[in-house]
C-alpha cells in the first residue's frame, strides 16, 4: 500500500468556487478569523449537505453510464466507489474528475463478494492525479463495524440536492432545469455538480451488521444523502490521531429516512490488496 504521510494539502480549488466561477458568480465569502467559507442559510438547508472542498477528503465525481457516481481517492491513481456504481466492465465506459481535472479509466475492480451485499469497487486511473508525494489520503483499516457505532462522521457526495414530485421518467420532470427522474425512487431529483456534506451519527444495520451500518438520517440540519451520492465516502476524524479514515461507502438509501452504507470491516483487506 502505498503511504500515506501527513502534510498539509496544497490549496485546492472547491466544487462549489469552481461552479461559481464558471457561471460567473463572485467567490464565496470567507470568515476573516477562521478562514473557512461560509455557507448561506440557503445552502444549509439543502437536504444533502453544505458545500465542501473536494480536498477535505479527497472526493471526486464519478461518470458512468447513465449518470454519476462519487468516489474517494485513496492514491493518486486509485478510486474507491461503489461497486452498483460499476455497471460495465469496460474501463473506457468511466471518466474521474478532481478538482476540475479529468482521468480515464484503465481497469475496474468490483469486491468478490459484491453480488452478496459488499457493495464496493474500485477504479484504476489510467495516470495518477499530480498531487505530489505529501497528499495526505483518507486512511483504510480494518476494524470491526461495532466500533463505529455511535460514532460522528462526515459523509460526502456530489448528488442531488432536492427532491420534487412523483414521476416514472425524466419527461415527468423539468430536466432543463436540472432535474432528472430517479426510477429507484419514482421521483424527481434537481443534481449538482457541487460537493456537499453533513455530519452524522453511525447506528447498527439490522438486517447486515458486519457488511453495513446506517446512519441516523435526517440529521438535525434535515439533511441524508440522495441520488448520485452513491459510492461516496463517510470519513472518520480522529484528531488524536491526526488521520481521517474511510470508515463507509455509500450503498443505497430511501432518501427519506435510511441511508447504508458498506462498512469498512468488510472492504478493508480487499481493498488494501489492490492499492
Amino acid at each position: 500500500m502505498k503511504n500515506h504521510i501527513l502534510a498539509t494539502l496544497g490549496t485546492v480549488l472547491s466544487a462549489f468556487s469552481f461552479v461559481a466561477c464558471m457561471a460567473g458568480e463572485a467567490p464565496q465569502e470567507v470568515d476573516q478569523q477562521s478562514g473557512e467559507e461560509l455557507v448561506s442559510e440557503a445552502e444549509q438547508s439543502i437536504k444533502n449537505g453544505t458545500a465542501a472542498s473536494v480536498g477535505e477528503a479527497m472526493v471526486v465525481n464519478v461518470s458512468k453510464p447513465g449518470g454519476n457516481c462519487t468516489g474517494t481517492l485513496i492514491s493518486d491513481d486509485r478510486v474507491v466507489t461503489a461497486a452498483h456504481c460499476l455497471p460495465s466492465s469496460d474501463p473506457f465506459a468511466y471518466s474521474v474528475t478532481y478538482a476540475g481535472t479529468f482521468r480515464p479509466v484503465s481497469q475496474v475492480l468490483k469486491h468478490p463478494n459484491a453480488s452478496s451485499g459488499v457493495d464496493v469497487g474500485i477504479l484504476v486511473l489510467t495516470d495518477p492525479f499530480p498531487l505530489g508525494p505529501l497528499t495526505e489520503y483518507p486512511e483504510v483499516n480494518v476494524s470491526d463495524t461495532d466500533h463505529l457505532i455511535g460514532r460522528e462522521v462526515t459523509c460526502y457526495g456530489f448528488g442531488a440536492y432536492a427532491i420534487g414530485s412523483a414521476c416514472t421518467s425524466h419527461s415527468d420532470c423539468n430536466v432543463v432545469g436540472g432535474w432528472v427522474c430517479d426510477t429507484e425512487h419514482d421521483k424527481c431529483f434537481k443534481t449538482s455538480t457541487i460537493l456537499r456534506k453533513g455530519d452524522f451519527t453511525i447506528i447498527s444495520d439490522p438486517d447486515k451488521p458486519n457488511i453495513s451500518f446506517q446512519l441516523d438520517v435526517p440529521n438535525a440540519s434535515g439533511q441524508i444523502p440522495f441520488p448520485g451520492d452513491s459510492g461516496g465516502p463517510c470519513i472518520l476524524d480522529n484528531p488524536d490521531w491526526g488521520k481521517t479514515h474511510l470508515v463507509g461507502v455509500y450503498s443505497e438509501g430511501n432518501a427519506v429516512s435510511i441511508s447504508t452504507y458498506t462498512s469498512r470491516e468488510a472492504f478493508a483487506s480487499w481493498v488494501l490488496a489492490n492499492d
